[in-house]
């Protein structure tokens, strides 16, 4: 019998003791967020949700950015072939993108890739500029789902992807339709 409640203690022990990721919801997906990650946050307004998540970096006072946005366009994707959520799905990541670069200095993004989130066609790119005099990089996603567009990004400062980054790029990969 003590075994058994040794077992029990120790199980329960090594349970709360570890950080485990949490499944959130946002807009018509599940997330499964990375154990670190705080939030969310959310902001509803003007037909869409933004839901975002912060890894905070103590030592440089910045953080890595975890977000899904997903805005509500209605019947218009009711429908649509494969290739035309391709097509959508790279047009409106080219849009997102352009509002990123906006605020940001020296702003270059890489080719278009074509992924496959929730078991839908998706586009991703990949991007580095330079956010109040420091490097930042970034990857951001485009997927149709039902009647949202929906984009999925992680960003931090640097010039090189950081293991918070690919924690969130699993996420974000790993997503499912709601």
């Amino acid at each position: 019998m003590c075994r058994l409640v040794a077992s029990v203690l120790l199980a329960v022990s090594l349970v709360l003791s570890c950080e485990c990721a949490f499944g959130a919801e946002a807009g018509p997906l599940a997330i499964m967020v990375p154990p670190g990650f705080e939030g969310p946050t959310r902001d509803d307004g003007n037909g869409g949700v933004t839901v975002a998540w912060i890894e905070r970096q103590p030592a440089s006072g910045g953080g890595t950015l975890l977000q899904v946005s997903a805005i509500d366009v209605g019947a218009s994707l009711d429908g649509i072939t494969r290739a035309q959520r391709v097509e959508g799905a790279s047009h409106y990541l080219l849009e997102f993108v352009r509002g990123i670069g906006h605020s940001l200095e020296n702003f270059e993004f890489g080719e278009f890739e074509q992924v496959s989130l929730a078991g839908l066609p998706a586009e991703r790119v990949r991007w580095t500029a330079i956010d109040s005099g420091r490097a930042a990089i970034g990857v951001i996603y485009c997927v149709l789902v039902g009647h949202s567009v929906v984009s999925l990004q992680t960003r931090d400062t640097g010039t090189e992807i950081t293991p918070a980054m690919y924690s969130a790029i699993n996420a974000i990969e790993g997503v499912r339709v709601r």
